[in-house]
């Protein structure tokens, strides 16, 4: 069978049809820097995609089933990266990283689920890690937008000059949440998915702090009704309530810290990896920005609280599963362009009034449309191995941050659809000053 760099699993689901599209028109596919395969599970949908989105003859078309390991194993080792878009991961994802690890190849996927990242970094991290391959689940806005911010601001303190003449440390990292878009049926039926099938005491265990972190930091602050941040580039204070995503995107976080931290514990080449690491006594939170008044903030966390209790129920989730989202019933191109986020993190170094702010926008349906891109863009990183860090080239299951690092931050830069900025600002109120 033929080589080929990135392999799309789940191609005509419609996330694995937004991957396919936009790298099919990628510059880099147009000047023949990298091949692509599109796998799925019928010929016949393989062979519509092809035709309604005018896919050139080079593209390679395979049939697979992800339930069958061998079938998975032989469309895969021929891959350099892929990219899985068939969840619940918790349910058809394993098999996969299973193949990428044995194989040494790369793989990314677009899923929240960390009580399933947790299995397979207990039973393919090590694999993977002998073999080379790079492992890197949730790339989508689970949780790259929370990752890799944390990533930009900590190397902007680096970059800062602290009266110490060492290295800022991060003392505290928060991000503001605000978006626009549809309730994917992939994200629906995940949460499905996981109340029926996961064990309770496995998704309580998911809640802890440090759930997926190698090494455990000091305690993060529990969930809130309503959260108010400071923006000092801007003066002004976000006011927010609960975020389902945080659990997911936090656990994220915690794993680049503690994967940086244990580089820094146990590498021999200090200077890199202490630039590197965020700080042993960083801790990390989100919510989601609702306006300017608490009140309002805590009467809709209650809501997403209570609606998340209620789907316990059986006959709500059977309810639900009616009138949800549905499998292959993604929206029009003109309601997907009429989607955003946009995230304000604000990182705070140790023992100082000096902050990194770090904004980050995408335009476009967060879950239908740009998860599949940065998803993508993630994807392309790692074909070039001279671009990643040092900790990425040892292989195992990693982060967004961890993984593609600056490579990813310099294709945020490149894409028209992203806006990834930061600012360093020392003092508070009217007397701060832009470092």
């Amino acid at each position: 069978m033929t080589q080929y760099d990135l392999l799309v699993l789940g191609a005509t689901g419609v996330t694995g049809r937004q991957a396919t599209r936009y790298l099919a028109s990628h510059p880099e596919f147009q000047s023949s820097s990298f091949t692509l395969a599109i796998a799925a599970r019928s010929q016949k949908k393989l062979d519509a995609l092809v035709q309604e989105y005018s896919l050139p003859s080079s593209i390679q078309k395979l049939v697979v089933d992800v339930t069958n390991f061998e079938q998975v194993e032989q469309v895969v080792k021929n891959a350099k990266v892929v990219l899985n878009t068939v969840g619940p991961y918790y349910r058809w994802g394993t098999p996969v990283v299973r193949a990428c690890a044995r194989n040494g190849v790369h793989y990314v996927d677009l899923t929240g689920e960390a009580y399933w990242i947790r299995e397979i970094i207990n039973k393919y991290d090590y694999c993977a890690s002998k073999t080379g391959a790079i492992i890197v689940p949730s790339c989508g806005v689970d949780s790259i937008p929370s990752d890799i911010s944390v990533f930009v601001a900590n190397k902007a303190l680096k970059e800062t000059p602290s009266p110490s003449n060492k290295p800022f440390q991060i003392e505290s990292s928060t991000t503001s949440w605000t978006l626009k878009g549809i309730l994917s049926y992939g994200t629906f039926h995940t949460l499905i998915t996981a109340m029926e099938l996961v064990p309770r005491i496995t998704l309580q265990e998911s809640r802890k702090d440090y759930y997926l972190s190698p090494v455990t930091g000091r305690p993060a602050p529990s969930p809130q009704l309503s959260y108010s941040l400071f923006i000092p580039t801007t003066l002004q204070t976000h006011i927010g309530g609960f975020w389902f995503m945080r659990r997911s995107n936090k656990s994220i976080v915690e794993r680049s810290w503690g994967l940086l931290e244990y580089d820094a514990l146990t590498s021999k080449s200090k200077s890199n990896v202490e630039k590197a690491r965020y700080g042993p006594s960083m801790v990390y939170d989100e919510f989601l920005r609702t306006g300017s008044s608490k009140l309002v903030a805590r009467v809709l966390s209650w809501g997403m609280v209570m609606t998340m209790v209620l789907l316990y129920i059986k006959p709500l989730r059977w309810i639900a599963k009616k009138i949800g989202p549905q499998e292959g019933s993604g929206p029009s191109d003109a309601t997907l362009e009429k989607g955003q986020f946009k995230t304000i993190n604000v990182t705070k170094a140790q023992g100082s009034d000096t902050c990194a702010v770090v904004t980050y926008q995408g335009k476009g349906d967060p879950g239908y449309l740009l998860s599949p891109i940065m998803m993508a863009d993630g994807a392309l990183s790692l074909l070039n191995p001279s671009s990643l860090s040092s900790l990425a080239r040892k292989g195992g299951v990693l982060t967004p941050a961890t993984a593609f690092g600056d490579a990813f931050v310099a294709r945020m830069h490149q894409n028209p659809r992203f806006d990834l900025r930061v600012e360093v600002v020392s003092g508070q109120g009217e007397g701060r000053k832009r470092i």
